[in-house]
């Protein structure tokens, strides 16, 4: 094996070289075209499919496919019930949106601090931080790593709170089998370019749940559970 550029060895790249992400091929420039050459800007079918096969992926009942990570949160969130006073428990270390989601439903974040060996919410510290007041957990998979969901769901189970995913850097992941979006009530998903899976910017609720379903539907263009196509033929 060459040595490695770190230890002295050849370097493979210059220096600040950053790989473009996500790569684009024929295919991609062909779907984007007959997208914009098909007059259906709005409401294509190809975010109906997507939807639809992400579903099958995480192997969850309904899915919602949104314009952005955060957008699935506030699904999360209204599909939970929580209302203004309530309480929310989040990891101290994530993205913003994981918070400001909580935020602008006139609720309120209590941060829990990490695991510093997973960077993950340490479950062993969420109890101390529930009260009565405590509504829902929104469980951070940090990285593409799951947090323990035996524990998890233990624990809102035990106190009646509903547990989120926010899986939004978590596609494929899995907790002793069973995939990100499937461990949780709910779940959000992102797809903008940091993601490993990427759609530009897009975002993505998934649920078992009808009636969660549903809530989260009331947060979706018009407030229709399902498409305009299928509901519609005007504006």
């Amino acid at each position: 094996m060459a040595k490695l550029a770190i230890n002295g060895g050849k370097m493979q790249l210059p220096e600040g070289t950053i790989k473009p992400w996500p790569p684009i091929d024929d295919t991609d420039r062909k779907m984007i075209m007959a997208s914009l050459e098909s007059h259906k800007h709005a409401f294509g079918p190809n975010c109906k499919l997507f939807a639809e096969e992400f579903a099958a992926y995480t192997g969850s009942k309904y899915a919602i496919f949104t314009n952005s990570g955060t957008a699935a949160l506030h699904m999360c969130i209204v599909a939970a019930g929580v209302g203004a006073g309530d309480q929310v428990i989040v990891t101290s270390y994530s993205w913003s949106s994981s918070a400001t989601c909580i935020l602008h439903h006139n609720a309120v974040p209590v941060f829990v601090d990490i695991n510093f060996d997973t960077i993950n919410m340490d479950e062993d510290k969420i109890e101390a931080a529930i009260t009565p007041r405590t509504k829902a957990i929104i469980a951070v998979n940090l990285h593409g790593l799951t947090c323990n969901f035996d524990k998890l769901r233990a624990i809102a189970k035990k106190h009646k709170l509903v547990l989120i995913e926010d899986s939004c850097q978590a596609h494929g992941a899995k907790f002793k089998g069973v995939n990100a979006g499937k461990l949780g009530d709910c779940a959000a998903f992102s797809f903008n370019q940091n993601k490993c899976l990427c759609s530009g910017e897009g975002g993505m609720f998934v649920t078992d749940n009808e009636e969660m379903y549903q809530a989260a539907a009331r947060l979706w263009s018009f407030g229709e559970s399902s498409t305009p196509m299928e509901s519609r033929d005007y504006h």
